[in-house]
């Protein structure tokens, strides 16, 4: 009956995870791609921001984070962007040159999520997707929003590749191979 009652409350708490996704029942086992979101204006902990009495413009924020990750925004000098950690390791993940800040509130960690047959499941944090906002070299009268997708792989976390279609970001992120952009 303990079994029982773990498992339910096992499922239970995996369906208040946020967003839906495929189904691939193949070989018995059911595999479900999901997403869940870290929103940066309440899932985030300011832990440095300039005053009106600073010389310079800065800022550092710890957010929520999934699967051993580490978040965080940070910024100065009117650009802002996410930097992502694993452990103590600090992954390198590309942003441009340009003035550019975080042109959406939610940086979206997309999942695999497999259950057997028996009800036994399984996480596979495989992408992180966040959007920046920066100037068009070209034209500095308009913006250029683009989707920057990470394959998550621990430590060898890597850029894998940008897009403006979000479609197109959470394919990138469930089927990019090791190796980086």
């Amino acid at each position: 009956m303990r079994t029982l009652v773990t498992i339910f409350t096992t499922l239970v708490s995996l369906s208040a995870f946020a967003g839906t996704g495929d189904v691939d029942s193949s070989q018995g086992i059911q595999s479900v791609r999901k997403s869940l979101y870290t929103d940066l204006t309440k899932d985030c902990v300011v832990v440095a921001a300039a005053t009106d009495k600073a010389p310079i413009d800065f800022y550092e924020s710890e957010c929520k984070a999934f699967g051993g990750y580490r978040l965080k925004i940070t910024g100065s000098d009117l650009r802002y962007h996410p930097e992502l950690y694993f452990g103590d390791k600090k992954i390198e993940i590309e942003t441009p040159m340009s003035f550019h800040d975080t042109a959406s509130a939610k940086i979206e960690w997309v999942y695999g999520h497999a259950i057997d047959a028996e009800g036994a499941g399984q996480l596979e944090w495989k992408g992180l997707i966040y959007r920046l906002n920066y100037t068009n070299p070209e034209d500095p009268e308009k913006n250029i929003n683009t989707l920057y997708v990470v394959r998550l792989d621990g430590a060898k976390s890597c850029l894998v590749g940008t897009t403006q279609s979000n479609t197109k970001a959470r394919e990138m992120a469930f089927n990019s191979k090791p190796g980086c952009k």
